[in-house]
C-alpha cells in the first residue's frame, strides 16, 4: 500500500464523511523536536493507496507547525495537502466555493516562519510556494476551482472593513489561519504542498445575504473529489 499523502483536515467534516477517504486502518501519534502531533488517522483507499489524515486548527494554540510539518517528514511522505476554510476578499467568491491556494502572504505574528536550515539552502531552493504537481493534480478533480491568493493571519480576531479593502489591493482573494507559515516549513524541509480553501464567509466591508447550505454543499462537493485526488497523487510514487 502506498501512503505518501498526509492531509490536514481544517473544516468541520461529520465524521461519516472521513469514509469516503477508505477503511480506517490505525490511529498513531508522532513524537517530534517540536512537539507531539496526533492522533493521525491512517485510511486505506482500495488496495493501492492510503493517506495520513489529520485534524487541524488554525488557532493561536494549534500544534507548533513545525510539530506538523516535521512529523509528515517523519512519517515518510512527501506530499501534504491542507484543506481550510476561509474568508472571501475577492467579491466575486461565493460562500461554499473551494479554491486552490497558488500563492500567498504570511500575515502571522505568532507562528514560527523556519526550522533554522536556511542557513544550509541556496536562495532559490528557499523560495516557499505550493507544490505544481498537487496544484494541477488538485485543479484536475475540482475542474470548476479558481486559483487564489491566500493571506494568512493568526486568527482569532477577524479582519476590520479597512484590513479587508487593504488586502483587496495586495490581490488577495481569501484570508485564513491555517496554510502558512506551513508551506514555507514544508518547502525548508522538501515536500510538496497544496492548499485547499473552502469559503465560508465573506470579508467585513461587503454585506451580502448568505445562502443557506452554501458551505455544507462546498464541502460535500470537495470531499467527494478527494478519494480521486488521493489516487491519482499515489500513482506519482510509483
Amino acid at each position: 500500500m502506498k501512503i505518501d499523502l498526509l492531509l490536514l483536515i481544517a473544516v468541520l467534516l461529520p465524521p461519516r464523511a472521513l469514509t469516503e477517504l477508505g477503511e480506517f486502518i490505525e490511529e498513531r501519534t508522532v513524537e517530534t523536536p517540536y512537539g507531539v502531533v496526533g492522533p493521525l488517522a491512517l485510511r486505506k483507499l482500495g488496495e493501492t493507496c492510503g493517506v495520513w489524515i489529520q485534524p487541524y486548527s488554525g488557532l493561536p494554540t494549534r500544534t507548533d507547525p513545525r510539530a506538523t510539518v516535521h512529523a509528515a517528514h517523519q512519517l515518510g511522505v512527501t506530499k501534504v495537502i491542507n484543506w481550510d476554510t476561509g474568508v472571501a476578499v475577492n467579491p466575486e467568491l461565493q460562500r461554499g466555493e473551494t479554491v486552490i491556494a497558488v500563492d500567498y502572504i504570511d500575515w502571522t505574528r505568532q507562528q514560527p516562519l523556519s526550522f533554522g536550515y536556511a542557513a544550509d539552502a541556496s536562495e532559490a531552493d528557499m523560495a516557499a510556494g505550493f507544490s505544481p504537481l498537487l496544484t494541477l493534480e488538485m485543479h484536475n478533480v475540482l475542474p470548476g476551482a479558481r486559483g487564489a491568493i491566500y493571506l494568512a493571519t493568526d486568527g482569532p480576531r477577524r479582519e476590520t472593513p479597512a484590513e479587508a479593502r487593504m488586502f483587496r489591493t495586495w490581490g488577495v482573494d481569501v484570508i485564513g489561519h491555517n496554510l502558512a507559515p506551513e508551506v514555507a516549513l514544508a518547502t525548508e524541509l522538501g515536500l510538496d504542498y497544496g492548499g485547499l480553501v473552502t469559503i465560508s464567509d465573506r470579508s467585513a466591508d461587503q454585506s451580502v445575504q448568505p445562502v443557506e447550505g452554501a458551505v455544507r454543499a462546498g464541502l460535500e462537493q470537495t470531499i467527494h473529489a478527494l478519494p480521486k485526488l488521493i489516487k491519482a497523487l499515489a500513482l506519482h510514487t510509483e
